[in-house]
């Protein structure tokens, strides 16, 4: 069994100072006898124009039997200056299409991460600013998306509550935001293995 797992900074596992973030901590959990390999697609900065340009190469060298996409924060920010979205939401729904669909050439087995909620301080950002009710935007292409193409949505704005002590740097978990993320990442997916 091949897990790909394609997306931004936060599958990257940025600012993770056990250096596991969410995928390795998934990568942990499973007995060397009992799969292949997890492949951490991550790259910080991403959005979904970037991953559709890596997918296929990256997808045809592992032959994934199980695909995690988790990207769409970046898309959704506003660049530093700008009054719009990184990724139109119109672009971000066809990209994202056009990747699910290159992705069933190698599995049904398809799981849409949602982006995570941000502090409320990154909206007011004088750099790049992230907005949660754009970030809620953007989840609700992915769940159209999900149930469209018969791939599974796994929410996870929830997650991360802005309240407690669970982000390094307002955007990016924490060890313990990541742990929290395994958490829900795994019980959602658990039942392929």
């Amino acid at each position: 069994m091949e897990i790909g797992i394609w997306g931004d900074s936060i599958t990257y596992g940025a600012c993770d100072s056990e250096g596991l973030g969410w995928v390795g901590r998934l990568r942990k959990t499973f007995p060397v006898a009992d799969y292949d390999g997890v492949y951490n697609r991550g790259v910080c900065g991403d959005t979904v124009r970037d991953v559709l340009k890596r997918f296929p190469a990256e997808a045809e060298s592992i032959q994934p039997t199980i695909i995690l996409f988790a990207f769409g924060l970046n898309d959704s920010k506003y660049l530093q200056g700008k009054s719009e979205n990184n990724i139109p939401l119109v672009e971000f729904k066809q990209k994202t299409e056009e990747l699910v669909s290159l992705a069933k050439k190698y599995t049904k087995k398809i799981y849409i991460l949602g982006g995570t909620k941000v502090d409320p301080a990154m909206e007011n950002s004088t750099e790049n600013r992230f907005v949660n009710t754009e970030i809620e935007k953007y989840n609700a292409v992915l769940v159209e998306i999900a149930e469209t193409h018969g791939a599974t949505f796994v929410d996870l704005f929830g997650v991360l509550d802005t309240t407690t002590d669970l982000f390094d740097d307002k955007l990016h978990p924490n060890a313990n935001g990541y742990q929290k993320l395994f958490t829900k990442i795994f019980s959602e997916i658990k039942d392929q293995f």
